[in-house]
């Protein structure tokens, strides 16, 4: 009995990795949302912010999500995705969303660079743009965007905002700053978000639009898109990131 539920659930889970794999749709390019969480917990609390302290998010770039998107604005969302989900997902349950096929190792990969799972925001995440994107499977499109989430930890532009974390600096030191990582002339490839709370502005994202056969390459600048359709939220000066 316990085999055959066993073999039911596995089918159901390829069904499901195909149905999505199916229902794909075109795209120019990939916009990584990177979040700064010790920002975004300022005015949220949520389980992630609870629990942040000496975790990888408290001090580097996290992923909030991986988005296929287009030069028009017309972004692709909800491929194939039952009517059900989307709205528990317009109603920000996503802890009650269905279950998606992924494997334990991805699962536990992306518990550290998405604090959201906490909250259920990869749920959120894969059934709004994930399963628009051309990852085949949940493992393959997570694997991708944890990846490149890594490989921004490791770049100077992480370096500086851990450096100044309790500081407050402008708009243009940011964007040098990623020029600085990422190479002269890109700073169009990046959007910067920031939330105002209690009258301070908090940096909390890093929006960069990547090139959609060149996600392996990232972050280099020849894997950027320089004129994608994006704008930033923060102010000329008096960014403040949050420790």
């Amino acid at each position: 009995m316990l085999k055959t539920l066993a073999r039911a659930v596995a089918a159901l889970a390829v069904a499901s990795a195909s149905l999505y794999a199916s229902a794909q749709t075109s795209y120019d390019y990939l916009l990584l949302a990177a979040s700064w969480e010790p920002g975004f917990c300022a005015s949220h609390d949520t389980p992630e912010c609870t629990n942040l302290a000496g975790t990888y998010a408290a001090t580097s770039l996290s992923l909030h999500g991986l988005w296929p998107n287009k030069y028009d604005g017309n972004q692709p969302f909800y491929c194939g995705v039952p009517q059900n989900d989307i709205d528990l997902d317009n109603a920000h349950q996503w802890c009650s969303m269905d279950a998606y096929p992924i494997s334990s190792a991805t699962r536990n990969t992306l518990s550290t660079y998405m604090p959201g799972v906490a909250s259920c925001l990869d749920k959120h995440e894969w059934f709004k743009h994930g399963t628009c994107s051309n990852s085949a499977t949940p493992d393959a499109y997570w694997n991708q965007a944890s990846g490149m989430i890594s490989r921004l930890g490791n770049t100077s532009f992480n370096t500086f905002l851990q450096a100044n974390a309790g500081k407050t600096v402008t708009r243009n030191q940011l964007l040098s700053a990623f020029e600085g990582a990422f190479g002269s002339n890109t700073r169009s490839a990046v959007s910067l978000k920031c939330t105002k709370t209690n009258g301070v502005s908090y940096f909390t994202e890093a929006w960069i639009a990547v090139k959609t056969n060149a996600t392996a390459q990232f972050p280099s600048a020849a894997s950027l898109v320089t004129d994608g359709n994006t704008q930033g939220t923060c102010p000329t000066s008096g960014v403040y990131i949050a420790k």
